[in-house]
């Protein structure tokens, strides 16, 4: 088994090596890498090309100055010095005049001639506008244009060579160096189709890989989705290609592994405490009705019943929030604007007479999925929370809001602030001395996280103007399921 087990996997790495080590921050880097290669590769094709245009200049350059040397030359032996510099300064200014077309620079000619002529008294003629370059230009070959000089509009550069003259004299002979259009074109053609062809590549790795690594995560929401149905029993496949998708596989499995234990623990005291608990205090409540009026000390033994209400109180709201934890129930689409508005008409009404109290109610039409007599327990305890602490002759003000995809519920009353550092533990269970009064059990608004956490919200407590504020957040029933008769069952 465990052969086929690894020969199976050995195939697979076989079949996708490159997709299946190379984890998300190893293409990028490729990427990236692939990127700089293509700015360097255009970078060195226009540098080539360059190289080439100043190649072809000097060759011409050379070829020019040849030509003007032998010209030179060949001037008859018989000349004076002076008629041997005219001669030589008028073949300059001829050559320099064209190799502008005469000023007009309409020939075509991309790589222009430059000629200078320089007499032992440092004197220069030749090409307008540029001087005799410096001993450092010189020996580079390479001479910096001004702009609008040789019918170059830019200015740029030209190669030259330096031939000496009898008498002293120097001669400079160059050309423009200008890149051939037909290579920058194929230059830039070239890098374009690299990146056409690496942009292709990447939208089309993007998408595999997107489509590969969504289909992955859609089975692990899948899982988590099913989890809370069947108690946490099924597993993730850590057989997958991808070392990252495997060591979340292993993680995810751990945490189910782990959550199916604290699950199962859950449940165990749920049986312990509605077995081991809840029954003796019940039989013993039944002990006290049936010997009430057979002994004296009727208010002791009062007392002692009003306490045992109380540990049984405590042990339902307990069984309560381990079931809402524990227990899968199938959940129904309810009207939460009507559970709302029946709780307060049918049992809060007389719990605010005593104080006076006045419920001032806005609930807008909203449903939500869930288990229908946990959300009213919550619902329950919400407002009795309210009821208890609000100031004689106040309102409990109320409001159901549907937000589109969430249903908030608000409930706030008029009485004393809660100190910041106790709000944050007021959902603890336990926690019950919020405002100095520990006369309850801390384990009602534990009740309402529970079921508001287990129903995909979440709820809030903070101070207001006047007194304090609870929110929840239930998620909305979705389309046609978002409606519901009044007895609860679905349209």
């Amino acid at each position: 088994m465990q052969r086929q087990t690894w020969m199976a996997m050995a195939r697979r790495r076989e079949k996708g090596a490159l997709h299946a080590w190379l984890p998300l921050r190893t293409w990028l880097v490729v990427a990236a890498l692939a990127a700089l290669a293509l700015a360097a590769l255009t970078f060195g094709l226009l540098q080539l090309v360059s190289q080439s245009a100043r190649e072809t200049a000097l060759v011409r350059a050379e070829a020019d100055a040849a030509l003007l040397q032998s010209k030179l030359d060949s001037l008859p032996p018989d000349l004076s010095d002076e008629e041997r510099a005219a001669e030589a300064e008028t073949l300059v200014r001829i050559r320099a005049l064209d190799a502008t077309d005469g000023g007009l620079c309409d020939s075509g000619e991309r790589q222009r001639a430059i000629v200078l002529r320089r007499d032992a008294a440092g004197e220069t003629i030749g090409t307008e506008g540029i001087a005799w370059p410096s001993a450092a230009a010189l020996r580079s070959g390479r001479i910096g244009l001004p702009a609008g000089t040789v019918c170059q509009a830019d200015g740029g550069e030209a190669v030259a060579v330096v031939r000496s003259l009898p008498g002293g004299g120097e001669l400079l002979v160059g050309r423009t160096v200008v890149r051939d259009p037909s290579l920058v074109r194929s230059a830039y053609a070239l890098a374009a189709t690299i990146a056409l062809a690496f942009l292709l590549l990447s939208i089309g790795l993007a998408l595999y890989l997107a489509r590969s690594w969504r289909a992955r995560l859609d089975r692990f929401n899948a899982l988590l989705d099913r989890a809370d149905a069947n108690g946490f029993a099924e597993r993730a496949d850590e057989d997958d290609p991808r070392p990252e998708f495997q060591l979340l596989a292993r993680h995810l499995n751990a945490l189910l592994r782990r959550s199916a234990d604290m699950i199962a623990g859950l449940g165990r005291l749920h049986r312990h405490v509605a077995h081991d608990l809840r029954g003796p205090v019940m039989v013993a409540r039944k002990h006290l009705e049936a010997i009430e009026s057979e002994v004296e000390h009727e208010e002791r033994l009062a007392a002692a019943d009003a306490r045992l209400a109380l540990v049984d109180k405590r042990c339902r709201t307990l069984l309560g929030i381990i079931d809402a934890e524990v227990s899968p129930r199938s959940r129904t689409v309810v009207r939460v604007d009507e559970r709302l508005r029946t709780l307060i008409d049918d049992m809060f009404t007389y719990l605010a007479d005593e104080k006076e109290l006045s419920f001032d109610c806005d609930l807008a039409r909203a449903s939500t999925p869930a288990v229908g007599d946990l959300l009213d327990r919550a619902l329950e305890n919400v407002l009795s929370n309210a009821i208890k602490f609000a100031d004689p002759g106040s309102t409990i003000r109320c409001s159901v809001v549907d937000r589109g995809a969430m249903v908030r519920v608000a409930v706030e009353n008029d009485g004393p602030l809660v100190p910041e550092d106790t709000i944050r533990r007021i959902f603890e269970p336990g926690f019950s001395d919020a405002l100095g009064m520990a006369s309850g059990h801390g384990l009602g608004l534990a009740l309402v996280k529970t079921v508001a956490l287990r129903s995909g919200g979440d709820v809030r407590a903070s101070n207001h103007a006047r007194g304090f504020r609870l929110e929840i957040d239930l998620p909305a029933a979705s389309g046609a399921l978002n409606t519901e008769d009044t007895d609860g069952r679905l349209n």
